[in-house]
């Protein structure tokens, strides 16, 4: 058996000064965000299950996407190819996944402490 939840979703954005791109986000959810000291991340608590917001400077294509943490990306990974996804690549210890739908989203390992209370149990079948 694993766990996974919703654990962010981010907004990849091309944006000089990540501070301007999260400062809109911040103001419209009413949220203070903290940016990364690199420049390049900011995040946001966005919710009050734990979900965070993330506005990450990117190089590719400006979307949204979500992250899926869990405590075993194997058997995660197994769980989401069974529902028809499929595994695109990896990328910094994440996998990027992609749905029946054309959608894609990753897999982290925990990234919160929340994973342990609150997330889905899966049985691993």
């Amino acid at each position: 058996m694993h766990k996974s939840r919703l654990s962010s979703i981010v907004i990849d954005c091309h944006a000089g000064h990540i501070e301007q791109a999260a400062g809109f986000w911040s103001q419209l959810l009413g949220e203070p965000s903290q940016v990364t000291d690199d420049g390049r991340r900011a995040t946001i608590l966005a919710g009050d299950k734990g979900v965070t917001l993330v506005i990450e400077a990117v190089a590719d294509e400006a979307r949204i996407h979500f992250d899926i943490e869990t405590d075993d990306l194997a058997a995660e990974i197994h769980r989401v190819e069974q529902l028809g996804g499929r595994k695109v690549s990896v990328v910094d210890h994440t996998v990027i996944m992609e749905a029946p739908t054309g959608h894609r989203f990753r897999l982290t390992g925990p990234s919160s402490h929340l994973l342990p209370s609150s997330g889905n149990v899966w049985g691993d079948d």
